[in-house]
């Protein structure tokens, strides 16, 4: 599930910069689609190549935005920050309302492919 969130933000994202790949690292580790995750900054900032100090920058900018929240008294198994990112997960959750509008209405029969058979 984590390439969903992950597109949001190489497709809706306000970011730049350090912050768009540390959110992109983010949404990367979400699960599903409530785009809730955990990191912590030493691993942020290997996965970015980035200074402690960027990483700290483009968390704080990220918050600031709105993109990002992190979720107080949630801690991860080695006490990793927990992050959501509330905006992809609206957009996700508008994504999956619509698919469901557009599905089949329950019993309704949906035509399978046929194999075509070429005698000779």
């Amino acid at each position: 599930m984590s390439y969903d969130a992950r597109e949001w933000v190489w497709d809706h994202s306000n970011s730049k910069g350090t912050a768009r790949m540390v959110l992109a690292l983010i949404a990367d580790r979400c699960r599903d689609r409530r785009c809730i995750a955990y990191a912590s900054v030493p691993t942020l900032m290997k996965r970015s190549n980035a200074s402690r100090t960027a990483v700290r920058d483009a968390l704080t900018k990220l918050i600031a935005s709105g993109e990002l929240t992190q979720l107080a008294g949630r801690k991860g198994p080695r006490g990793e920050t927990y992050y959501h990112l509330p905006i992809a997960a609206s957009f996700l959750a508008d994504q999956a309302d619509e698919g469901d509008r557009n599905s089949a209405p329950p019993g309704a029969r949906i035509p399978t492919p046929r194999t075509v058979v070429n005698r000779r």
